[in-house]
């Protein structure tokens, strides 16, 4: 097996691993939810998203963090690292989202039979509240890139920073938001965004979330072993 081969089976294999323990905890929580309508005759709102997300959060920092020197010291280069790591978390990203969406469909199928009477909440939602499988599945899979992008994102910037630097540049852009939202006017955006089709909203922010997935290539291709001291 040579370098490419080992560093993509490597990552693959923590992405699998990270798949199986979430989506387990989510079908789970899917199980007790229907067995609590079921039994109990109850309706009632919940969620499911969560775990599923908190998997894709999840592998996005483990893998980046752990993965790198594992990959660096079998041989492989930065560059062929990162590659292997984009794709296997868009597999990450779309795995999750078939499996989620596999059980909002059953639950769906079981709500128009009448046999429970559990919502999930999805952020499908806010395009239409009537369920369309395709636009919730490609909402979600939007929703899926943006959270991949902002656990990537300042995971890479905590490695190259360090500590230090990292929360005194946390600090200021947290200080640039509150500033804006303090002595911004909001009446024009909230309009704005009222009127915004949905599925153009999610699309942009999916696409933001592949900007900064992507943006994280220039630091890491060369980007030392280890992170920087607690000191840096």
């Amino acid at each position: 097996m040579n370098a490419v081969k080992g560093t993509n089976r490597l990552i693959r294999d923590d992405m699998r691993l990270y798949l199986g323990i979430f989506s387990s905890i989510a079908l789970m929580l899917a199980v007790v939810y229907l067995a609590i309508g079921f039994i109990f005759d109850v309706s009632y709102a919940t969620q499911l998203f969560g775990p599923m997300y908190g998997g894709i959060c999840t592998f996005a920092i483990g893998g980046i963090i752990t993965l790198f020197p594992v990959a660096i010291g079998m041989g492989s280069t930065r560059i062929q690292f990162m590659k292997s790591f984009y794709m296997n978390s868009v597999w990450m990203v779309a795995g999750t989202m078939i499996i989620l969406h596999m059980a909002y469909f059953l639950l769906h199928l079981l709500q128009e039979k009448g046999i429970v009477d559990v919502t999930l909440y999805q952020p499908g939602m806010l395009y239409s509240s009537e369920y369309h499988f395709l636009s919730y599945l490609w909402i979600d899979l939007m929703c899926g890139f943006l959270v991949l992008g902002i656990s990537v994102f300042p995971t890479v910037c905590w490695m190259r920073l360090g500590m230090r630097n990292f929360f005194i540049m946390f600090f200021g852009v947290g200080l640039m938001i509150t500033l804006i939202v303090v002595f911004a006017d909001f009446g024009e955006w909230m309009k704005w965004f009222a009127s915004v089709n949905m599925m153009t909203l999610f699309t942009v922010l999916g696409c933001i979330g592949g900007a900064l997935l992507l943006s994280t290539y220039p630091m890491m291709k060369n980007a030392p072993l280890t992170m920087k001291s607690k000191k840096d």
